[in-house]
């Protein structure tokens, strides 16, 4: 086990242990993790990225707390050669909460840093309550993990929405993109007026973003095939012309 595998684990453990203490309707998995675990994403997400509703700041505080510190998570770990160092809670908004934590594998010298954190905003419409993809969950040797996550049509609209409105363009953006239309997600109400600001960052982001954000976290058996530079500017062509072609 690699360190993003380690990573992917404990993002799999923990959501086990929170959705058996937490109602799965009051949160949506969403971001790189969701397309990892439904839609069968080669890129590996450093981070946890959920929606949350109707819970209180406080409230949701101290049941990420209770899961962390819990004899629960920190066995499910212990069996599978994770150990949860240490985190913080660096914010606590009304919007946003954010934990930092630091996960060790059994045999690794150092700890792996990633980040769980919940947006408070409204649910998009599209979300519903699915297991992991088995084959994801056959790698670790896991039984069915359920969570409420969003479908193709929301994380299309999230994934647009991400790129014309991040003030540092991220070349995995572009790489998701790809994936979804792959899959044959359609673009929802509202998006017309997002897209050109979409395709104007697709068009900047170039190769050595895509090297430094996205091909280390590509599964290893895909690294070489994506290494290559015009691999990465046919895809990025790919995703431009299929984005005007949705504003037309």
């Amino acid at each position: 086990m690699d360190d993003r595998q380690a990573i992917e684990l404990f993002h799999l453990l923990f959501l086990h242990a929170f959705g058996a203490r937490v109602d799965r309707a009051l949160y949506v998995l969403k971001g790189g993790c969701n397309l990892r675990f439904y839609c069968r994403s080669i890129r590996y997400s450093e981070d946890l990225d959920l929606d949350v509703r109707t819970l209180s700041v406080a409230t949701l505080r101290n049941n990420v707390e209770r899961v962390l510190a819990g004899t629960a998570l920190a066995q499910l770990l212990q069996t599978n050669g994770l150990a949860l160092e240490g985190h913080s809670a660096p914010k606590q908004t009304a919007t946003t909460q954010r934990w930092k934590l630091s996960v060790r594998r059994r045999d690794a010298a150092r700890p792996i840093p990633t980040k769980i954190e919940f947006s408070r905003r409204r649910l998009d419409q599209g979300a519903e309550i699915a297991p992991v993809d088995p084959a994801v969950l056959r790698r670790y040797r896991l039984y069915p993990v359920l969570v409420q996550h969003y479908g193709l049509t929301p994380a299309f609209a999230q994934k647009v929405a991400a790129l014309a409105g991040r003030s540092e363009t991220q070349a995995r953006d572009v790489f998701d993109l790809k994936l979804l239309l792959d899959q044959g997600a359609a673009p929802g109400a509202g998006l017309g007026k997002l897209l050109p600001a979409a395709i104007e960052k697709a068009m900047s982001v170039g190769y050595d973003q895509f090297a430094g954000q996205v091909l280390a976290y590509l599964e290893p058996e895909y690294q070489d095939q994506y290494r290559a530079r015009r691999i990465w500017e046919s895809l990025q062509d790919e995703v431009v012309q299929r984005l005007e072609g949705l504003v037309s």
